[in-house]
This record gives structure tokens, C-alpha cells and sequence, in this order.
């Protein structure tokens, strides 16, 4: 990726407004460009390893750079990153699996609220790269499903979290917006693994420095983590009957 991408982001985050943007906005569709590109090559890669995202338009994958005012007091634009999420069967939306990249600055009034699961750091990643897998805020249908998969498929999902690449690149907990404090109803609150199915989300998340992501590098160590979500992805997909 261009050096540009961190600085035009900083820029924007200390100058979030449309006259700013209107006056950088080549800058921006220059990032925009290769973003995409890099979408494409990520996407030919990735279906290889995991045929439900199939092969998507790359620019339908990125995101907006405009925010959505609707809903909000916080009235500024742009968001202040630039980001894609393929998700499996094509479904851009929260609650369906896929994988996530993120370049940029977080989102201060996104971040609020939620949690780093484990520290409950009530703030998301604040590094200039994210990326991982998972589920984000599936609906209650989906989640139950999620849990129980987990319940009834126990050593399958542990072996799973507790692959050794899967826990350098992701630790030992979910990037969520909330854990329960016990057992959800129907579980038994002493079961040895019931931290695993307090959470709300399903989500892995890993912090890429900088140096990497300005790197030849880049994609390779993109698609390393992504080859570790895989795994997870399937059996998200599989507790919910896609498979």
C-alpha cells in the first residue's frame, strides 16, 4: 500500500470536513484504486481456501468513506479508514461470516462501548491496520446456534482456538460488544468451557504495524491471517446449517 494511506487518513481524522476532502479527494481515489485492486487479489486467493465468499466485484466489498448521518449527533462525514468485508455467500451485512480488513484510523464513536474481551477495554483496535474473521453481531437466532454448536461440538471448536498460529495471531478471546456475566439460559454455569459461549460476537482480530502494511509483504501476511480464520468461519457457517 501507498505510505499516503496513513498520512491521508491522519489528515482527514484532524480535518474531517467536505472542503478538506473535496480538496484532497484525488489523494483519496488514488487509495481507493489500489485498495481495490488489492481486494481482487485477496478475493482469488482467499476462494481458494474458503469457496463460499465465491468471486464478488471487489468494489462492492469496500465500504463507504461517507458516514451515516441519520442516527447520530456526531455529524462529521467521512469515516477516517478504508475497509472491505467478504463475507460467504456474498452477503455484506452484520451477522454472516466473512473476513475483514481495515487501513486507517478507528471510528471514535463506533469504538465507544465496546469491548476488547478480555481486558474490556471499552475501545476497538486503534491501530492504523486490523484485520480478522468471524461473525459481528449475528442476530439471536444465529447466536444461539453459535453456542450450541459450541456445547455440543466442543472438541472441535477447541481445537480450533487452540491452534498455535490461531492463537499468536488472535490470543485467547473474541473481539465483541459484550460477555455475559453467566451462562446464557439453558447452560449450565459450571461447565469447564462456558466463557466460550458468553459472548455476543464471534469476531478475531489482529493488529498489522505499520512497517508491514507498507511492506511487498503485505498481502502474503493478509492472506496468513486469513488462512488462520478459515477454520473458525467454517464452523460459524456449520452451526448455522450452510454447509
Amino acid at each position: 500500500m501507498t505510505a499516503d494511506v496513513f498520512t491521508f487518513f491522519n489528515e482527514l481524522a484532524a480535518n474531517n470536513n467536505r472542503e478538506w476532502f473535496m480538496d484532497n479527494k484525488s489523494r483519496y481515489d488514488a487509495i481507493r484504486e489500489e485498495f481495490i485492486d488489492f481486494t481482487a487479489q485477496i478475493i482469488d486467493e482467499l476462494s481458494v481456501l474458503d469457496p463460499t465468499i465465491g468471486h464478488p466485484d471487489p468494489k462492492k466489498c469496500l465500504y463507504r468513506i461517507y458516514r451515516d448521518l441519520r442516527f447520530t449527533t456526531d455529524k462529521r462525514p467521512y469515516k477516517t479508514h478504508i475497509a472491505f468485508f467478504l463475507s460467504s455467500y456474498g452477503i455484506k451485512r452484520c451477522g454472516e461470516a466473512g473476513y475483514y480488513l481495515q487501513i486507517g484510523q478507528e471510528d471514535e464513536e463506533k469504538s465507544s462501548g465496546l469491548f476488547d474481551s478480555e481486558t474490556e477495554n471499552k475501545k476497538r483496535p486503534h491501530g492504523n491496520c486490523s484485520l480478522g474473521g468471524g461473525t459481528f453481531m449475528p442476530d439471536k437466532a444465529k447466536l444461539a446456534a453459535i453456542r450450541q454448536e459450541i456445547f455440543y461440538n466442543t472438541d472441535q471448536f477447541l481445537s480450533i482456538v487452540n491452534e498455535k498460529k490461531y492463537k499468536k495471531y488472535f490470543g485467547n478471546t473474541f473481539f465483541t460488544t459484550k460477555i455475559l456475566s453467566r451462562a446464557p439460559k439453558g447452560y449450565p454455569n459450571d461447565w469447564e468451557y462456558v466463557d466460550w459461549i458468553k459472548y455476543n460476537d464471534y469476531c478475531t482480530m489482529h493488529e498489522v504495524p505499520n512497517d508491514i502494511v507498507l511492506s511487498n509483504g503485505f498481502k502474503d501476511y493478509v492472506m496468513d491471517v486469513f488462512k488462520t480464520s478459515v477454520p473458525l468461519n467454517k464452523f460459524l457457517l456449520q452451526a448455522n446449517d450452510f454447509q
